[in-house]
């Protein structure tokens, strides 16, 4: 009898000790220190769901620690009686001090098993007494009883300060990525010479508002609070990264202008030279094409001067408009330039051919020992003085050279 009254006593101090090492963990969770508050820090002030849900809870944790106590005393009861009874007797006395030890026995297990903890006494509504109940009830509950409740007054308690944990964890982390992402959105705003948005400066007076909702009702602040948030934040980051596209398109294609003016101004240059060395060297010059005007070229530079002064002004559209029409415009003369450049150079060009075909054919008159025919060097010399010549008719340098040539292919 004794050895199974030492197991139970076991079974009942390990129990004791599981749920104390469990309750310290629940006391030390710093939600619950957050929400009861310390000496010179009050706790939180709840207010809605989360006070409906935690009020009572932190009641539980209240109620479990008496529990805890009336079942640590009932151990502790038990104990004590089972150190009145020696492990070991001498022969002479076991029969004396059977009738006490059974007696012993009996008391600690109604100790661990029976009704033998009177919990807190509950005040009876008058509506529930009749005349001979009493003001209050005093119930009286077996220690494994007390614990099934002491049980589910631990889930309930500590899931009640998981959840608020949860929430401030989850809400706490939402507006820090969204005061993260007001940042970041803003030093793109000022890049972008957007200054302070009015979006933004809603969205902080949000999370300012949200942050006090939170600290005091984060169950009965939506799970989707980032639903308030992001929206407006996804409506500003899209609007400035088109913006900064629209910028970064804006500054290509006034890239693209200013290159586009460059090369239309070297290749008038190059027109012009053109145009001037054939009249100078050529006699005709009825192919000629008459390159544009710096009038013209001047134009298109004052055009893009002042869009660059509405892009200043914030005239975005009307400067991605001008852009484009100025672009068109602007490659249209390249394309005409281009043109009147090759006309112009197509008459020196056909100078330095035939120059060029005229040495090749006295080479190759020298080669099969014709150099000193005189019709061949006179048809040399006169073609030579008109291709060295300023003016030069092209028309008989290049009959000249075709006689060389017919000649001396007939030798």
């Amino acid at each position: 009898m004794a050895v199974e009254i030492d197991q139970l006593l076991a079974d009942w101090k390990n129990k004791v000790k599981i749920a104390s090492q469990n309750l310290l963990e629940l006391q030390e969770l710093p939600t619950y220190q957050r929400l009861c508050g310390s000496p010179g820090f009050p706790g939180v002030h709840l207010t809605g769901i989360t006070a409906a849900r935690v009020t009572p809870a932190l009641e539980l944790v209240n109620k479990l620690f008496q529990y805890f106590d009336l079942l640590v005393q009932t151990v502790d009861q038990a104990t004590k009686l089972r150190q009145q009874l020696p492990h070991f007797l001498p022969k002479e006395q076991k029969i004396g001090f059977l009738m006490v030890g059974e007696q012993k026995i009996d008391e600690i297990k109604k100790l661990l098993t029976g009704a033998s903890i009177e919990l807190p006494a509950v005040q009876t509504p008058l509506a529930q007494r009749g005349l001979l109940t009493g003001a209050q009830k005093v119930n009286a509950i077996t220690p494994a009883l007390l614990v099934e409740v002491m049980t589910d007054a631990f889930s309930v308690a500590r899931d009640t300060l998981l959840a608020v944990e949860a929430a401030w964890t989850n809400l706490d982390l939402i507006l820090t990525n969204a005061e993260t992402q007001i940042r970041s959105l803003q030093q793109l705003a000022e890049s972008l010479d957007r200054g302070s948005l009015n979006e933004l400066v809603q969205v902080r007076e949000t999370i300012a508002s949200l942050r006090d909702r939170i600290e005091q009702d984060p169950l009965g602040v939506s799970e989707n609070v980032e639903q308030q948030i992001q929206p407006l934040l996804t409506q500003v980051k899209v609007a400035l990264e088109q913006k900064a596209k629209q910028q970064a398109q804006i500054r290509d294609k006034f890239a693209i202008a200013h290159d586009l003016l460059q090369q239309l101004e070297e290749l008038n240059s190059k027109s012009i030279a053109a145009f001037a060395e054939s009249q100078e060297k050529v006699v005709d010059h009825s192919m000629l094409a008459t390159p544009l005007t710096q009038v013209q070229i001047d134009a298109l530079s004052q055009w893009l001067t002042r869009l660059e002064t509405k892009l200043a002004e914030g005239l975005v559209n009307p400067v991605m408009v001008g852009l484009e029409n100025l672009t068109i415009k602007t490659r249209e003369y390249i394309a005409l330039e281009k043109q009147t450049h090759i006309a112009n150079s197509a008459p020196l060009e056909t100078r330095r051919e035939l120059r060029g075909r005229l040495d090749a054919l006295k080479a190759k008159a020298l080669a099969r020992g014709l150099i000193e025919d005189v019709i061949l060097a006179e048809l040399a010399e006169k073609a030579k003085q008109l291709l060295h010549t300023r003016p030069t008719p092209l028309d008989k340098a290049a009959e000249l050279v075709s006689k060389y040539e017919k000649r001396l292919n007939s030798k």
